[in-house]
């Protein structure tokens, strides 16, 4: 358990004295036979009375997550204590890692944590939305990853760490499956239409090398449709994108109505790419992050009757997904032609 030292707060560096150290918050920690029993052996050495509604997020450390959630989830879902607002995440090794990391941007690592659990989707995952996906029949949880990393900076000689948001934990049942990271963790969340304003490498049409423009989507929806032909299902995700244009160091015109539709279609094609990627990884694993079976099952209930008992096995992993995105270019920025063209175009030797 990470406390915080409320006495200590005040200090605008964060830092304090006393048993704690030099922070203003304190680490716990001690065994038990199972989760209750190990926060009654913490409160035995504790001078205050623990409170779990304070509780902001709940970490779980990647051993713990593969072997299995429902034992940790009991006892916190039983007590009306512990508030399902709080954002459960998985740490990348232990969790004990990240919960003494430096982290010196917040006060706490804990309030970092969920800062970035916030900022890495739209609608954060949270103990209540966990625990739907968790008992609800064709879909499975997910939770953001976070792993402890040093500071790149080489302006102090002490070395500093800090907490980064390493992508998308996915899991199958109760048990995590596998973490999506970078573009496959991007392309999870346009399908799951909860991507916060990712941004998005787009090669444009040409023969040139210098065709690279970055997209920073805006706003994305995603529409999941089963369909049921030949006693097989067929699903299609249909994505409506809109974005930015970010950065455009190519020579392409964007402001000629043909170009900028030249441009909307390699974004949708590198969108298609990106969802395709993150779907094969979910059907590799066996994992239903997406939530197709409970499209099929709201669906066609008498099909989902008789394909229930064999569906993760046999008939997930070989349903054939279509991807249709749909991306709309909004803005080109305050520049109206790339500084790279119009460099050219002045010195044209």
């Amino acid at each position: 358990m990470q406390i915080p030292l409320v006495g200590q707060k005040d200090d605008p560096q964060g830092k304090g004295g006393g048993t704690a150290g030099q922070n203003a918050w304190y680490v716990e920690s001690a065994f038990g036979s199972s989760i209750r029993d190990s926060a009654e052996a913490e409160q035995d050495h504790l001078s205050r009375l623990l409170h779990f509604s304070h509780r902001r997020v709940l970490i779980i450390g990647e051993p713990l997550a593969r072997s299995g959630v429902v034992p940790m989830f009991d006892s916190i879902f039983r007590i009306p204590q512990n508030r399902l607002s709080a954002l459960p995440v998985v740490a990348i090794g232990n969790a004990r890692d990240v919960l003494v990391a430096d982290a010196p941007i917040e006060k706490t690592p804990a309030e970092m944590i969920r800062e970035l659990s916030q900022m890495g989707m739209r609608e954060p995952i949270n103990l209540r939305i966990f625990l739907y996906s968790l008992l609800t029949e064709g879909i499975d949880p997910v939770a953001p990853a976070i792993r402890k990393v040093p500071t790149t900076t080489k302006l102090k000689k002490e070395q500093q760490t800090t907490i980064q948001l390493a992508g998308i934990a996915v899991f199958r049942h109760d048990k995590l499956a596998v973490v999506l990271e970078d573009r496959v963790a991007t392309g999870l969340l346009l399908a799951m239409g909860r991507a916060q304003n990712p941004t998005i490498d787009v090669t444009l049409p040409g023969e040139k090398r210098s065709r690279t423009a970055i997209l920073q989507v805006m706003s994305s929806t995603s529409n999941i449709r089963p369909k049921l032909r030949n006693g097989r299902i067929e699903v299609n995700i249909a994505l409506d994108v809109t974005a930015n244009l970010a950065e455009n160091m190519s020579d392409f015109d964007p402001t000629d109505y043909r170009r900028r539709s030249d441009m909307e279609r390699a974004a949708e094609r590198r969108v298609g790419q990106l969802v395709e990627q993150a779907v094969s990884a979910l059907q590799r694993h066996n994992a239903d992050a997406l939530g197709v079976g409970d499209a099929v099952h709201r669906r066609y209930r008498n099909h989902w009757r008789r394909v229930r008992g064999r569906w993760e096995e046999e008939h997930y992993p070989n349903v054939k997904i279509t991807i249709e995105p749909q991306v709309h270019i909004e803005h080109d920025g305050a520049l109206i032609r790339s500084l790279n063209r119009k460099l050219k175009e002045s010195n044209p030797s």
